[in-house]
């Protein structure tokens, strides 16, 4: 019985250690993802100037946006939405310029521009206002072009692209109802949602037979107390893996951020906007890198007692206080 506790012990040990070199190599390699993902978004921005210049919004627009989710900017934002006005795309357009227009300072020469390119493209925006006939229940789910609607949307104008829409709605009975509707600049189109009738229930199956039938088979025998043990115990230690791991991870963000931090803000007394913006999510990301990393210990330990302390079969294990001289501790049973 003792060897083969600290076998356990041995196994156990050895799995921490090969853990925390996985980890420590993660570690060093979560701290470089800032400064890539930014340069891949400054060679997707600089692509899709080139095809702005060149008058290919069609081309541009996608490497906007995937140079805005790789690492968002003012300036890649105010392009993107140039080019949608220019194809058309007034509420998309109006969308990001607003959506820049919070981001901007008030001595930022794109902040009058943007203002009144907003100015410009309300006039011209189309408007949807989507309704559920009289006496209908309210659908559970409302898809316009496969995005769902807010359920305050309804019944108010909705700002949308020109051109074809498909409007989708869900009943929770399973019902649903479709409707395409074509909408021109500067128009508005009203839209009636209404289910479908209930369809009838279907009759009764017939039996055909009474014959008896074969008896089922007796329920599987619970498994050993020592096998959910176990399994508690893969089970909470695997929470704290996950919970380090994201804790690495974070705390890589975190490093990262603190670096893109002092290359915008050299002089912390004067800090830019986008400093400010650095600095609150390193912060929120070193607390969540705390939290986590705090999770992920207690769980891997817990796991670990709970998997020293699981017994073998035919065996019995308990842990009961005492009082020890200088001081108080546990004391570890076995019964054979």
């Amino acid at each position: 019985m003792e060897l083969t506790k600290h076998a356990r012990a041995r196994a156990a040990a050895r799995g921490l250690l090969s853990f925390a070199l996985v980890c420590a190599m993660s570690r060093a390699a979560a701290a470089q993802p800032t400064s890539s993902r930014a340069a891949d978004a400054q060679a997707l921005f600089e692509q899709g100037r080139a095809a702005l210049e060149a008058r290919d919004c069609v081309r541009a627009i996608p490497l906007f946006r995937k140079s805005q989710e790789l690492y968002p900017a003012r300036g890649t934002l105010f392009n993107l939405a140039q080019c949608e006005a220019e194809l058309g795309r007034f509420a998309s357009a109006t969308q990001h310029y607003k959506e820049l227009l919070t981001q901007l300072t008030p001595g930022d020469p794109r902040l009058p521009i943007t203002q009144q390119r907003i100015a410009d493209l309300e006039p011209r925006l189309p408007k949807l206002v989507v309704q559920v006939a009289g006496g209908a229940p309210a659908p559970s789910e409302v898809l316009l072009d496969q995005a769902a609607m807010p359920q305050a949307s309804l019944g108010s104008e909705l700002p949308v692209d020109p051109g074809d829409h498909v409007l989708v709605a869900r009943w929770a009975d399973g019902r649903q109802a479709e409707a395409r509707v074509s909408v021109d600049e500067g128009a508005r189109k009203d839209v009636r949602l209404e289910p479908p009738p209930v369809a009838a229930a279907p009759p009764p199956a017939v039996r055909v037979s009474d014959a008896p039938r074969a008896p089922s088979p007796p329920p599987d025998a619970p498994p050993p107390a020592s096998s959910a043990r176990r399994t508690l115990a893969f089970v909470v230690g695997g929470v704290g893996v996950a919970a380090l791991g994201g804790s690495l991870i974070t705390g890589g963000l975190a490093i990262g951020a603190k670096g893109d931090l002092e290359k915008e803000c050299p002089d912390p007394s004067q800090c830019s906007d986008e400093g400010m913006s650095l600095s609150s999510r390193g912060q929120t990301l070193t607390t969540t890198s705390t939290v986590l990393g705090a999770i992920g210990l207690a769980g891997l330990g817990a796991g670990l007692v709970l998997f020293l302390t699981t017994p073998e079969q035919g065996t019995s294990v308990a842990l009961t206080p005492a009082i020890l001289p200088g001081g108080g501790g546990a004391l570890l049973h076995s019964r054979f």
